[in-house]
């Protein structure tokens, strides 16, 4: 009795012995795998060149999350990343969960975040401000706006300090500082000058930008660093991949 138990025994120790065996190839497999499919979809939605940098990195079990038909804790990292009409940022996108079949499944816990250097930064001010603005440089926890206006029949440099904050999706604006070359004017004779050009950075406010965001993009904070980046972070709707309405440019009103 004693002999036969003791073969009972082996038999499971060499059973599981196996099955931890065939898991840990199957999760080396899949951490091997599930990277270059990734790296591959993101070269292709972002029109990138098979050499740009993707970095994707896996957290917790591949294969416990492959069992439930995804990919789990999963980090993409795009340095220099194309963001509007030249200019570039640095992305990055999480998510807890996201489906194998993306465009019909919905991704759970998704995040991204768009670091704009120091360098790019007057560039997406330009562009994010329509040409109101024509520079922008951080400065004491501060974003720094500037551009050339005609007052009195000649060109001044005008630069306006505010602080900048998210609040349920929209920037909030809080005027900190005006400054005009050589002239020691009031916010209010500026705006009277201008004829209001200036006015939405000369005044708080709290400005919408969901008709420059897709429906599933919720702006959730942004940081101004001491080095002179700026780093915009943002929730992504559970469907952002699979639904083109949450894909669709929103609205303000």
């Amino acid at each position: 009795m004693a002999q036969r138990t003791s073969r009972w025994w082996t038999k499971l120790v060499g059973v599981l012995v196996v099955l931890v065996l065939l898991a840990g190839a199957g999760e080396l497999a899949l951490r091997l795998i599930i990277p270059g499919i990734v790296q591959g979809a993101i070269r292709t939605q972002l029109h990138l060149t098979d050499d740009h940098p993707v970095d994707v990195s896996l957290g917790g079990s591949a294969l416990l999350a492959a069992l439930g038909g995804g990919v789990g804790d999963v980090t993409v990292e795009v340095p220099n990343a194309p963001l509007l009409e030249g200019v570039e940022a640095d992305a990055t996108v999480h998510a807890a969960r996201v489906p194998f079949s993306p465009t019909t499944g919905e991704i759970t816990g998704g995040t991204a975040q768009l670091r704009v250097s120091k360098e790019q930064l007057g560039n997406v001010i330009e562009l994010v401000t329509q040409g109101l603005a024509q520079t922008g440089t951080v400065r004491d926890g501060s974003l720094v706006v500037g551009r050339s206006v005609d007052l009195f029949g000649q060109s001044i440099e005008l630069s306006a300090s505010i602080g900048l904050s998210v609040v349920d999706g929209q920037v909030e604006i809080e005027p900190r500082g005006v400054q005009a070359a050589g002239l020691d004017l009031s916010a209010e004779q500026i705006s009277a000058a201008t004829g209001s050009l200036l006015d939405p950075i000369l005044s708080p406010q709290a400005l919408c930008v969901d008709d420059r965001l897709p429906r599933g993009v919720e702006l959730t904070g942004i940081d101004l660093s001491s080095t002179g980046s700026a780093t915009i972070s943002a929730d992504l709707a559970p469907g952002i991949l699979s639904d083109p309405a949450e894909q669709e440019l929103g609205s303000c009103g």
